[in-house]
């Protein structure tokens, strides 16, 4: 590596940074700064710097940084985004309203719509018309085009998003507004440009969402760039929903892309970890101070081409990671019928958990202080002063309501937690068609080790992998995280083979051609952010799907030549996913897909000492830690921890970011690159 590496995580509480030499890691936490979060990146940035001065591993003159952050996410779920018109065909402006039949809950008589993101007065219908063949009906005219611009300038809008119909198989009219609308200084966004995919009221969402943002992200990016290069750094890149880098130019113009930029980190350091310990099966699980963020792992991180993100769909390719609000500062309280909820409300880093001095309301965090689970010595390597006894007035409001002692408030806090948890990790795995039983949970984030005892052993897991320099561990991510770029088409439907015809549902000779224009377009890409054509490995993949479904399955594509071949992926999928599949129904291929990965350089963790023949890890204090009952465990520091020692519950195992929870009847062993493995013994 020619260069120094640095990763950065701007969560919801924590800011967390990681720095790589070739050699050695240095890490950084500091409090996010939520009204600007640049200034928290600096201060990460001046903390890293310092702790690394003198030393080999100082990030010197010239350093790329990898950022991953919810500045997207949050912009659309506190609505604090640009006023947005969209333009549609003519008849069909109203589709965003319309949306689709389905029924988020079945049994509700009253269905809640998502707050709308356009103002129905902000949607426009352009005269124009392309067929489902991609062939122009009616060709827009430039006084058309040019009337309904000037009528969106009227309107003090501040972002157009434009999504035509079968614009996927010809954007001619979309390309010919998006070039008028950016002469006359308006900021238009093209579903084309996005998600050249069918289905358009996903594609409108998505193109939707993206002007929606588009504003703040840039001015996130261009702060953040400026930042960076003023500690130094020589490049600035993004960390993708997808798990992949891209330039900070890229997220600046498809800032929809970085919807889960932040947990995508942490899902892809754990899935290196699992391959690195020849790990078969994994569910990674990152707890922070304001969600929790669960994907499976089973030789990869698994994916999807869709998600929801407060109701509206998102239609970008994306690791499949289910995020929950319960996280360190997630707030408890007692609800109108008397029962204790935890989360999605979070005390946030202002005014934070009321062990932080500032705030009064009873946290997660709060109840691990009561517990004596978290030790004020230690919290970020005593640093950040803690207030137990405000954490301790803070939960007996919920001993008051649940009419118990505060210690039994605080443990139910953590019970309550550990089910919406639960719940989060069964919807990863069981409901997803995998057996969670005999996996491992890599748990990281600078709450999770405080919880994920006891998640292993309710959802019967072989055990869990506690990283090095857990509470942290999302920046590491950025770090490992390849060069991604995604691309796709649709294509258009052939009709409904005759009946009794297995085969001839799918066009290979389109189907190569379509893929040989991504390949075209993906090499464009690669040379234009500045990489060699040879550092770069495409995959094809295809949303197959039998002839009549209404959903599809995203499989590799093997062959090109042979339709069995092509088709036989999307058989064993459906089999897996649904129990069922049938070799001889007609298949169509909807939509084609191609991946372009440069990978990263490798980084290989430094190796522990070993520890001497007979030496046990000894403990720094002792502490009265509640599990069912009041109990003085021993508390180990992790740094003094040598590869091989092993430690039998109950303990407490501290290090600077995180804290590992040891319960009786369970064992931590130290890997030779310092992972802690808790088994039950």
């Amino acid at each position: 590596m020619s260069r120094a590496v640095v990763g950065i995580d701007v969560g919801g509480t924590f800011t967390d940074l990681c720095l790589w030499d070739g050699r050695a890691f240095r890490r950084a936490k500091v409090p996010t700064t939520p009204d600007d979060y640049t200034r928290g990146v600096a201060d990460g940035l001046a903390a890293l710097v310092a702790t690394s001065a003198g030393r080999k591993d100082h990030p010197g003159p010239a350093f790329l940084l990898t950022a991953g952050s919810t500045i997207a996410t949050n912009t659309l779920l506190e609505r604090r985004g640009a006023r947005v018109a969209l333009l549609a065909t003519e008849g069909f402006q109203d589709l965003l309203t319309i949306g689709r039949q389905n029924r988020p809950e079945l049994y509700a008589l009253e269905v809640r719509k998502p707050r709308p993101l356009v103002a129905a007065e902000d949607c426009f219908g352009l005269r124009e018309r392309v067929d489902a063949q991609g062939r122009v009906v009616l060709a827009v005219e430039p006084g058309e085009i040019d009337r309904v611009l000037a009528e969106v300038r009227s309107r003090g809008v501040e972002s157009v998003a434009v999504c035509l119909l079968f614009s996927f198989l010809e954007p001619s009219h979309e390309i010919a507004v998006r070039e008028r609308g950016r002469a006359m200084g308006l900021d238009v966004h093209c579903s084309n440009d996005l998600v050249p995919e069918f289905r358009e009221f996903e594609r409108a969402s998505t193109t939707v969402i993206n002007a929606y943002v588009a504003a703040r992200s840039r001015g996130f990016l261009e702060r953040l760039d400026r930042t960076a290069r003023a500690a130094g750094a020589s490049e600035v890149r993004v960390l993708q929903s997808n798990g992949g880098q891209l330039t900070a130019a890229s997220a600046a113009r498809q800032p929809v892309r970085t919807i889960l930029s932040g947990p995508a980190g942490g899902a892809i350091a754990a899935g290196r970890l699992a391959r690195r310990l020849g790990l078969e099966r994994a569910l990674t699980y990152d707890m922070g101070g304001t969600s929790t963020d669960v994907a499976w792992w089973e030789g990869q991180v698994a994916e999807a081409t869709d998600a929801q993100v407060d109701g509206w769909p998102v239609r970008v390719p994306m690791l499949a990671i289910h995020t929950v609000g319960q996280g360190g500062g997630s707030i408890a309280r007692i609800d109108e019928g008397g029962v204790l909820q935890v989360g999605p409300q979070s005390a946030a880093a202002e005014p934070g958990p009321a062990c932080y001095g500032r705030g009064d309301e009873p946290t997660v965090t709060d109840a691990h202080v009561v517990l004596g689970r978290i030790r004020p010595e230690w919290f970020l390597g005593g640093r950040m002063a803690l207030d137990v006894d405000r954490a301790r007035a803070a939960m007996q409001r919920i001993a008051d309501g649940l009419n118990c002692p505060v210690g039994s408030a605080a443990a139910a806090v953590v019970a309550v937690a550990n089910a919406g948890m639960e719940r989060a990790l069964e919807t990863v795995s069981a409901r997803r068609g995998y057996d969670p039983a005999g996996a491992w949970l890599i748990s990281f984030g600078g709450a999770g080790g405080l919880h994920a005892a006891a998640l292993a052993e309710s959802l019967d897991l072989a055990g869990v992998i506690v990283p090095v320099d857990a509470g942290i561990f999302s920046s590491t991510g950025m770090i490992l995280a390849d060069v991604v770029m995604d691309f796709s088409r649709s294509l258009p439907r052939r009709g409904i083979p005759a009946p009794g015809s297995a085969r001839g549902s799918i066009d290979l000779p389109r189907l190569r051609g379509v893929f040989g224009e991504l390949m075209d377009e993906a090499a464009r890409a690669v040379i234009a952010q500045g990489f060699d054509l040879d550092d770069a490995v495409c995959e094809r993949r295809a949303d197959m799907r039998y002839v009549g479904q209404g959903y599809e399955i995203t499989v590799p594509v093997e062959s090109l030549t042979d339709e069995r071949l092509l088709t036989a992926p999307f058989h064993a999928a459906h089999l897996r996913l649904h129990g069922i599949a049938d070799p001889a129904a007609p298949v169509e291929t909807v939509t084609a897909r191609l991946r372009t990965t440069i990978a990263a350089p490798t980084v290989d963790p430094p190796r522990l000492d070993a520890a001497a023949s007979g030496d046990p890890p000894r403990s720094t204090a002792e502490a009265d830690v509640e599990f069912e009952a009041a109990t003085v465990a021993p508390v180990c520091a992790r740094e003094t921890l040598r590869a091989g020692h092993a430690i039998d519950g109950p303990a407490l195992i501290v290090e600077s970011h995180a804290t590992t929870l040891l319960p009786p009847g369970w064992r931590a062993g130290v890997e030779a690159t310092g992972e802690l493995r808790l088994t039950r013994t």
